[in-house]
């Protein structure tokens, strides 16, 4: 009988090793111990995500299908808002005056912040008084920025057209026509959220390896070329990223709205977010706004992912 076999038959052996339910119950209890830091960790996240998050959202698709259900008793209704919501005129309106703003404001926001960032990376002098003096804007609240463009522009009161007045020109109604009120709160948000994408394509140009831009200027690219060939290909992941985001925030317009011209002249300037507003609080069409609600959801995610895809595989066959 050799060593082990003799341990096996060993009364006090047998005492001290484990029977196969305590191993499990060992390993259970270790596993449990493993998951405290998780769970403490993870915990408050998961509890604050289903609170502020997951439970509005539940309850907004909910309600998409029923008319009341805040204040009355809500009743189920099918497809009915659904079918109100992709037949409604202003809807319609105000989707493409948000599409319009979001197009205009990207392609604007992101060729101003690109060569803005291209400028102050080749140019370190004053650098930092110019990063300041850009992101500075975006400090400033939504609706502060809404009232100081609104006494900019003001037809009456406007301090453009007070100094146009005093040099007999002639006064611009940047609110009351149609293309001027929209471009004016293009104009608003691209002064709220240039300095922030100059830095963030800033710190993009900056992590080029210097290396890089040195080989191409010995092999006399010029600023140009070196723009084309090296800054772009390099910041398309980055590109992609921020295409996204923007998208997501840039369909949210509202504040501006508001403030500036209330949808008007005409429906001019109505946007989505602010349709739903005037659904739910002037007119408490519940359903029709709960349902347009999750309807910009859905159209924001179907938007972000033709746009992961298409610029994704431009960045993939890039490098």
């Amino acid at each position: 009988m050799d060593l082990v076999e003799q341990n096996l038959s060993d009364p006090d052996w047998q005492e001290l090793t484990m029977s196969d339910e305590e191993f499990r119950r060992a390993r259970s209890r270790y596993k449990l111990r493993a998951l405290v830091p998780v769970v403490g960790f993870l915990g408050p996240f998961l509890f604050l995500w289903s609170v502020f998050l997951a439970t509005p959202m539940v309850w907004s698709i909910w309600l998409s299908f029923n008319t009341g259900g805040l204040i009355d008793e809500a009743k189920f209704v099918g497809l009915e808002n659904w079918s109100r919501m992709l037949s409604n005129d202003e809807l319609v309106r105000s989707l493409k005056n948000t599409a319009t703003y979001v197009v205009i404001a990207i392609f604007v926001v992101f060729s101003l912040a690109l060569l803005i960032a291209s400028l102050l990376n080749s140019n370190k002098r004053g650098q930092n008084f110019f990063k300041v003096a850009l992101y500075f804007p975006l400090l400033v609240p939504p609706i502060m920025a809404g009232m100081i463009f609104f006494f900019l522009t003001h037809y009456d009161m406007g301090i453009i057209n007070l100094v146009l007045q005093a040099m007999n020109q002639e006064k611009l109604n940047f609110l009351g026509d149609n293309p001027n009120a929209l471009l004016t709160i293009v104009s608003l948000e691209v002064w709220r959220g240039l300095g922030f994408w100059v830095l963030f394509f800033l710190a993009g140009l900056q992590s080029i390896p210097a290396d890089l831009i040195d080989a191409a200027k010995i092999d006399g690219a010029g600023s140009m070329r070196r723009f084309r060939k090296i800054s772009i290909p390099t910041l398309r992941p980055l590109l992609l990223f921020a295409v996204i985001i923007a998208l997501i925030f840039n369909f949210q317009l509202f504040d501006s709205v508001q403030v500036l011209t209330k949808g008007g002249p005409v429906l001019g300037t109505t946007s989505v977010v602010w349709f739903i507003y005037k659904r739910l609080f002037a007119f408490q069409d519940i359903g029709l706004a709960y349902a347009t609600s999750v309807g910009l959801l859905l159209l924001v995610v179907v938007l972000t992912v033709v746009a992961y895809g298409f610029l994704g595989k431009k960045s993939e066959n890039s490098n």
